[in-house]
């Protein structure tokens, strides 16, 4: 039995630090203390020792409807009475009103201790923001104080049976009622579309109209509640889950089929312009999508202290005397260790980063108007690396943890074998990784003609030129990061030139300029990490730590650049691959 999952507080604190001080605006992160300490607890305490049950003994349909795992509705309750759930709304609503910095920290705590849990929760922080954003006041006033403080819950109702990522073929239909709709369709893979934590579920719909053009263009948002606020209480909706998936991993979340109208048609209410849809689900989309970079964050912490554990007890092999010793000691087994550990740092430093130009993007008063912009251009650049790059981080470190339990970490009563199943699932939802290296090169570099991913690779360079100009030094990072990111700026510069040309390029290289991007964001942060460590030298219990960190984010992981590179120069690879070659 392993000991339940413990929040990396140290690494946190010198994480949220580090993305302050670096940051162009002030980012409020005075109570981070207590707060970490607290999310700490209950993650310890309640949600990660759920982990291990919720997957055994998974969440169930009834007649009545879902039933999570035992202990699931009560540790819901817990987390809405303990304000976990409102942490970053706006006061007026019944919110703390935290920073995202702060926020994003305890995002990747839930994820770590109980994933399957934490998608719950995190979904209402995606529809408040698009609620807020683009409902009515009748809606966001009888709404949003309830999603806010937990007692209802939400879900995003995208996918089709025939329409998976690509929405355009989306069948579902609302008809007017007067000033309501009625829909009808059905809905799949949607994550906890129904369950027992909360008394109600607000489902946000894509749908068309009777009228509605053909394409993403005739998508409209429809919010439609599980059950509808009444004189006396709630009455049942139209909507219901009909069968639930059995997955891989994440076995504890209910992944409904939904079925809408199967009797007079389910109610719901338009949110925003009709026929526009599509861009008010991204801004909760775009929320989830950093969701799940955080979530994937915390399941990569967890996997390296498995395996850290693991490594330390399980003895293998003899030392010069004859004794056994620790697998710990040996040199593969550390390879793999730092692997997971400066992946996972670097993954936490840019989610968090991220996280931080979202207050950028959203300050009030006394902030100007072009640094605003300015926050929001790299939040939007950042919010899909983020997505994609942490969470194939997961994915890695979680198969490098089943590596270094072995044969005890392919069994079911392992927990890392958990890890892995569950992590397995960041690089496909809300988007996959190449949906996301999409967007970030055709986007948010290609539309702009590369305006905010230089802005970045500015701030890069002057964080790596600092390093390298320090007493100190860290010349193993500095030189060939510096390199890589001259490298990568002129690939960029030409693919921007090379788009209007040759238009199917960019898709054949986008997967590999997101990693590759990733891997020169990772050094970035590291360089930072190892920049503070140089200053701090012996005062800081950390610095030893942070500097073997960085020196072998150096060797080890930089190096995958130039693979990368490689092969965002040489797209003609893939244009040439026709389907009857491969």
């Amino acid at each position: 039995m392993s000991a339940p999952y413990q929040a990396p507080l140290a690494m946190m604190r010198l994480a949220i630090a580090q993305i302050a001080r670096s940051a162009r605006h002030p980012v409020a992160v005075e109570d981070a203390d207590p707060i970490l300490e607290a999310a700490g607890r209950f993650a310890q305490e309640v949600l990660s020792p759920l982990n291990r049950a919720g997957d055994a003994a998974p969440s169930r349909l009834t007649e009545h409807g879902v039933v999570t795992p035992q202990g699931f509705p009560e540790a819901y309750r817990r987390f809405c009475n303990d304000g976990w759930a409102s942490i970053c709304a706006p006061r007026e609503l019944g919110g703390q009103a935290l920073s995202n910095l702060l926020a994003a920290a305890v995002t990747e705590i839930w994820g770590g201790a109980n994933l399957a849990f934490a998608m719950c929760p995190e979904a209402a922080v995606g529809a408040v923001e698009a609620l807020e954003a683009h409902a009515s006041t009748a809606i966001r006033e009888r709404y949003l104080p309830l999603l806010v403080s937990g007692r209802w819950a939400a879900a995003m109702d995208l996918t089709e049976p025939q329409a998976g990522s690509d929405l355009s073929t989306l069948r579902t239909l609302a008809i007017p009622d007067g000033d309501e709709w009625r829909l009808s369709g059905r809905k799949i893979f949607i994550s906890w579309g129904d369950h027992d934590l909360a008394e109600n579920i607000v489902h946000l719909i894509l749908a068309r109209t009777p009228d509605a053009p053909p394409g993403l263009k005739g998508l409209s948002l429809f919010l439609v509640p599980k059950a509808l606020p009444e004189a006396g209480g709630l009455a049942a909706n139209d909507i219901q889950a009909v069968a639930l998936e059995h997955k891989m991993g994440i076995r504890a979340s209910p992944t409904c089929v939904m079925a809408l109208g199967e009797r007079t048609g389910a109610r719901g209410w338009l949110i925003g312009d009709l026929h526009g849809g599509l861009s008010c689900l991204f801004t909760m989309m775009n929320r989830m999508r950093l969701g799940v970079g955080l979530h994937s964050t915390g399941l990569a912490e967890r996997a390296w202290q498995l395996a850290r554990s693991y490594a330390q007890e399980r003895r293998q092999g003899r030392d010069a005397a004859g004794a056994q010793r620790p697998i710990i000691e040996h040199a593969d087994v550390r390879r793999m260790l730092l692997t997971m550990k400066t992946l996972t740092h670097a993954a936490r430093c840019l989610a968090y980063a991220a996280a931080a130009e979202l207050d950028g993007a959203r300050a009030g008063e006394g902030s100007r108007p072009h640094e605003r912009e300015r926050a929001a251009r790299r939040a939007g650049l950042l919010t899909p690396l983020v997505k994609a790059w942490c969470s194939d981080i997961a994915v890695e470190v979680a198969s490098l943890g089943v590596q270094v339990h072995g044969g005890a970490g392919y069994i079911e009563e392992s927990e890392i074998s958990q890890l892995y199943r569950d992590a397995r699932i960041g690089p496909i939802f809300e988007g996959t990784n190449f949906i996301q290296a999409q967007d970030l090169l055709g986007r948010k570099v290609i539309r702009d003609h590369g305006a905010a991913l230089e802005e970045l690779l500015a701030d890069m360079e002057d964080a790596v030129r600092r390093l390298r100009e320090s007493p100190h030094r860290l010349p193993a990072l500095a030189e060939p990061l510096l390199a890589e990111l001259g490298l990568l700026r002129s690939a960029a510069k030409r693919l921007v030139a090379f788009d209007t040309s040759q238009p199917g390029r960019a898709a054949c290289v986008a997967y590999p300029f997101l990693q590759w991007l990733g891997v020169l964001a990772g050094g970035w942060q590291w360089a930072l990490s190892a920049e503070h460590a140089l200053a701090a030298s012996r005062s800081h219990p950390l610095a030893p730590e942070l500097l073997l960190g960085a020196r072998f984010y150096a060797t080890h992981i930089l190096p995958r650049a130039r693979a990368h590179a490689v092969a965002v120069e040489s797209p003609e690879v893939l244009t040439a691959a026709q389907p009857a070659y491969i």
